[in-house]
C-alpha cells in the first residue's frame, strides 16, 4: 500500500512538472513569432478576435508582404467601412485587396474559413496574423486544413503570462486548448497514415 502511494505521489509530481515545463514551452514558442519584419507570401491572414489583428493585418498588407488580405471571422453586422476605419487604412486598399471572411466563429472555423479561401484564388505561402498566445493553436488547425500550404506566422505582441493574473488566464486557457488539439492531431496523424 505505502509503495503504491508513493508511485502516485511520483506520477503526480511528474504530471506538474511536464504540465509545468509544456506551459514555458508554449509560451516561448508563442512569443517566438513575434517579429518586427514578417516574411513575404503570396497573401496575408488576419484572424479576428484579439487587440491588433486587423490593424497588423493591414499594416503588413500595405507593406507589400503579399497581395491580398483575409480578414476571417469577420461579424457580419460591422461594415467593411467600420473595419477599414477601425484598421486606419486608406479605402483604396480595402477596395483592391482585402476580403472579410464572416462565416468562421472560432480557429477551427478560421482554418476552414482559410483554406477555402487560399484554394479559391491560389495562395500557397501565406502570412498569418493573430495574437502571439493563439498563434501555436492557429497554426495546428491551419496546417490540418491545409497541409499542403506554406504558413508563415506573424504574432501581435500581447502581455506575457507573467505580467499579471488576466494575463497568465488567458495564457494557461490558451495552452490547455492547444493541448486538446495538439492531442488530437497526435491521434489523428497515425489514423491518416494508416488509411
Amino acid at each position: 500500500m505505502k509503495a503504491a502511494f508513493s508511485f502516485i505521489r511520483f506520477a503526480a509530481f511528474a504530471l506538474v512538472i511536464a504540465a509545468a515545463a509544456g506551459f514555458a514551452l508554449f509560451v516561448r514558442a508563442g512569443m517566438s513569432h513575434v517579429s518586427d519584419v514578417p516574411g513575404s507570401a503570396d497573401a496575408i491572414v488576419a484572424l479576428t478576435g484579439g487587440e491588433g489583428r486587423v490593424a497588423t493585418g493591414v499594416s503588413v498588407l500595405a507593406q507589400g508582404h503579399g497581395e491580398r488580405l483575409l480578414i476571417s471571422g469577420g461579424n457580419p453586422e460591422v461594415t467593411m467601412n467600420a473595419i477599414r476605419a477601425a484598421a486606419g487604412a486608406p479605402p483604396e486598399l480595402f477596395d483592391c485587396c482585402v476580403d472579410i471572411g464572416v462565416e468562421a466563429a472560432n480557429t477551427i472555423g478560421n482554418a476552414e474559413e482559410t483554406a477555402r479561401w487560399a484554394s479559391t484564388n491560389g495562395y500557397q505561402r501565406l502570412l498569418i496574423v493573430t495574437s502571439d498566445f493563439h498563434m501555436p493553436r492557429a497554426l495546428l488547425e491551419l496546417k490540418a486544413a491545409m497541409p499542403e500550404r506554406e504558413l508563415i506566422p506573424h504574432g501581435v505582441a500581447t502581455p506575457p503570462p507573467w505580467t499579471s493574473t488576466r494575463a497568465a488566464r488567458r495564457w494557461l486557457q490558451e495552452y490547455l486548448k492547444y493541448s486538446a488539439v495538439y492531442a488530437r492531431e497526435t491521434v489523428r496523424a497515425p489514423l491518416g497514415g494508416a488509411a
